[in-house]
């Protein structure tokens, strides 16, 4: 199996059923026998992903909700903290690798831009003290982080004239923050936007599976500094695990959060 194709032509179906909100999402995993890198289950990922926000989408606006969200909306774009799994950092940095030199050169620069204003500024001292990278953090951070990111006022990197130049490889936290309510609301003018909870999150699946095939804590690495994070980090790029064990772990993962969810809801 090759590095990229580990989960569409395989030998073996490994089958993923939620309940999302009362409806059935069904997956059939196709997974060959080779070794697979981290960056491999991103796609996967993506398409899970996907699948159970556009479920959640489909039910608010069965209930008379109104959803701003969508390609061209870059209302959240300029004060989001967008953080990036393992894997994503991992698989984000080939994509951009793979594009034509003027647009790796032109994200690069505005990568480099963005990372300049971050770490020239004071970040908290718990995620100071909690992290041996500035770029690097456990996802128990967030929180703190989040509201600290905020007021650099940093639009993401990837936006060109508000568009997102990176929308169909954008990151699990983009795909998962949807809401409610209205764009302006989004940017703090007049009108609301409630954060729409998502069932399961597969971010936090992507991290847990990470840290467990890695043996590190769960981490996560700020979406701007992510290719720098790459460079540092290209030897754990490398590393590749059974795809069928990496595929079938994450599947179990993805399975125990939506049941521990579900349980907590009818709570």
């Amino acid at each position: 199996m090759g590095a990229g194709d580990g989960y569409h032509c395989g030998t073996e179906v490994i089958g993923l059923n939620l309940d999302i909100l009362g409806k059935k999402v069904n997956f059939s995993i196709g997974v060959g026998k080779g070794h697979v890198r981290l960056s491999d289950i991103v796609p996967l990922a993506r398409t899970i992903c996907t699948e159970i926000t556009n479920v959640v989408l489909q039910s608010t606006l069965n209930d008379g909700g109104h959803i701003p969200c969508r390609k061209g909306c870059a209302a959240c774009c300029s004060h989001y903290l967008v953080p990036l799994s393992i894997p994503e950092a991992f698989r984000l940095n080939q994509e951009i690798s793979a594009a034509p030199a003027h647009r790796r050169e032109s994200i690069w620069r505005d990568c480099l831009i963005a990372a300049n204003i971050i770490l020239s500024q004071k970040p908290p001292k718990p995620f100071v003290h909690q992290t041996t990278e500035a770029s690097s953090m456990s996802m128990v951070d967030l929180g703190l982080v989040s509201r600290w990111y905020k007021s650099l006022e940093l639009n993401c990197p990837f936006l060109d004239s508000g568009i997102c130049t990176i929308y169909e490889q954008r990151p699990l936290a983009c795909r998962e923050h949807c809401v409610e309510g209205s764009a302006r609301g989004c940017r703090g003018h007049h009108g609301t936007a409630a954060v729409l909870q998502m069932p399961v999150s597969v971010l936090t699946a992507l991290g847990q599976l990470a840290s467990e095939f890695e043996g590190t804590r769960v981490e996560a690495v700020l979406l701007p500094l992510s290719l720098v994070w790459c460079e540092k980090n290209a030897a754990r790029a490398e590393r590749t695990w059974p795809s069928a064990t990496m595929v079938k772990r994450f599947v179990e993962i993805i399975k125990s959060m939506a049941c521990t969810n579900s349980k907590t809801s009818v709570v």
